[in-house]
């Protein structure tokens, strides 16, 4: 769940139906909002690969898709798929023809892509369900016999909780992005405020504490808001709670041991949550308007517009990436729901007419650091430099803004970018240790693995979603009390037949954790 990345990928993925990030080593944000100009594909403008040092003839050519988070021109992609051509034709004898989608239209392009032979390695997300679409409609490739004859270096490069995301059934039909994954939930403070009250920081370790120093805040600070919400109106992404159980969007459990699914509003920890919430709006804590806020929590907090606000974290220090703020201890130890892991994968269409040559092509994309970097950094010298410091930096006089090649800016959507050399806006020194340390510690959630399938119940997923978006938000921001509508909501789900199909789930799970 990294800050801006994971964040980025989630509000992709409200619009498309799944994620995407910003960047990634400590790649600035800004850029990642600008999504490529236009809603259709971009391919590089040499259809044709141009010779390499080894005849290109013969080789097979592959279509590898990717999403876009920044801009690319058709001049800079076609360089650097010529680049990446050499690099396939002298060290696996294929060949790849790159075709870029800005990420809002992405799944649509795959999806259409895949009915035909035009689409061999694709990059997908798996947020919200998608993997047990992909695989019910036959479109994805059952790779798990090349994982198994793969080698070892392939093999090694992935957690079991990293092959279990990318499985349905026992089988593989695909490849997870590599990356940290799971989070915490901490505040995000704003500096000034803290410096001059001579508040620890570190004191804050739950929502007893920082509702403590919010009251403090309030009365030396009425002029600004002493708590807002992490996103929009969206109070906080982390929680103790846990969500998506079974790839779903309507079970949940309390916490991330619990194994008995609830309706979210009939839960412990939410009712505890929201009971701070309520009390903080009633007292004026917490903006009025918070249900219409439009602004980022993070970014109030580093202006002075507000004390606080709740906020997920992982391995990079959030004070890196928000100015002028300081973050607390962590609310809750670092842990990952169902959809955490994986979330974004790349694999291979069921109708590639080159399957054997596409798993070359997926396996190099993990393992062979020259070709990722090539592929997402682009051209070094051009599209980036490496600094006498040893880290990729923009070459003098470019910017997020103004690179041909938006790799470097939004890296994202690319499989490994552990294999990158480290930005120079990186905050640790070594990503893969850091990342290897952070997945080591993270805590899963015992229902993960398990998989309920919704494809029948589409007029229930609909009416649900309505109500849950009916009701949430207002109730975790505080504006509403949960006591006071708990009983509306209650009816409300069983007119929809909420708790018959909370029964199905529970039996699914129950007997699926019987087996492991």
């Amino acid at each position: 769940m990294k800050k801006r990345i994971t964040a980025t990928l989630l509000c992709a993925a409200m619009v498309l139906g799944s994620l995407a990030g910003c960047g990634s080593q400590g790649t600035a944000g800004s850029a990642a909002s600008t999504q490529a100009p236009s809603g259709e594909n971009t391919e590089a403008a040499s259809q044709a690969p141009s010779e390499t040092k080894a005849s290109t003839g013969d080789m097979v050519t592959l279509s590898l898709y990717i999403p876009t988070l920044a801009p690319y021109t058709e001049e800079a992609i076609a360089e650097v798929q010529d680049a990446v051509n050499e690099h396939l034709a002298d060290n696996y004898g294929i060949q790849t023809k790159l075709v870029y989608t800005e990420i809002g239209n992405f799944e649509k392009a795959i999806n259409l892509a895949m009915t035909t032979d035009e689409l061999d390695v694709t990059c997908y997300f798996t947020g919200t369900g998608q993997l047990s679409n992909y695989v019910n409609n036959g479109q994805l490739l059952d790779i798990t016999d090349y994982f198994n004859n793969a080698s070892d270096e392939l093999k090694n490069s992935f957690t079991e909780a990293e092959i279990t995301a990318s499985s349905m059934n026992g089988r593989m039909y695909g490849l997870v992005r590599k990356y940290q994954y799971g989070g915490t939930e901490v505040a995000v403070l704003n500096k000034d405020i803290v410096e001059e009250m001579g508040i620890d920081p570190a004191s804050v370790t739950d929502m007893e504490s920082l509702g403590e120093v919010l009251y403090k805040v309030h009365e030396a600070h009425p002029e600004i808001y002493a708590l807002v919400p992490q996103s929009m109106n969206d109070m906080t992404w982390g929680s103790p709670w846990i969500g998506g159980i079974g790839l779903t969007s309507f079970a949940y459990t309390n916490d991330i041991d619990s194994t008995e699914v609830k309706s979210v509003f009939e839960l412990e920890n939410f009712r505890e949550f929201c009971s701070y919430t309520h009390k903080w709006y009633q007292d004026g804590l917490i903006m009025a308007d918070a249900i219409s806020n439009t602004q980022e929590g993070s970014s109030m907090v580093t202006a002075g517009a507000a004390f606080a606000t709740l906020h997920n974290a992982d391995i990079d220090p959030l004070e890196t990436l928000y100015p002028n703020t300081v973050s607390t201890s962590e609310f809750v130890s670092p842990r990952a729901i169902p959809t955490d892991i994986g979330n974004l994968q790349y694999g291979i269409s069921a109708n590639s007419a080159h399957p054997e040559e596409a798993f070359t092509l997926l396996s190099a994309l993990y393992t062979d650091a020259k070709l990722h970097t090539l592929l997402s950094y682009g051209i070094e010298g051009k599209h980036y430099v490496i600094n006498e410091d040893g880290r990729a930096d923009y070459p003098e006089g470019m910017t997020a803004e103004t690179e041909p090649y938006g790799g470097f800016a939004a890296t994202a959507t690319y499989p490994n970018y552990l294999l990158n050399p480290l930005k120079a806006t990186a905050v640790v020194d070594d990503y893969k240790a850091a990342v290897d340390e952070w997945n080591n510690k993270v805590k899963v959630s015992r229902t993960f693995g398990f998989y309920f399938d919704t494809t029948e119940y589409g007029d229930f997923l609909t009416a649900y979603k309505n109500l849950e978006e009916k009701y949430m938000h207002s109730i975790k921001t505080g504006s509403v009390a949960l006591d006071d509508v708990l009983p509306t909501i209650q009816s409300e789900l069983e007119a929809i037949g909420f708790y018959d199909m909370l029964a199905k789930v529970q039996e699914e799970l129950d007997a699926y954790l019987a087996q492991q």
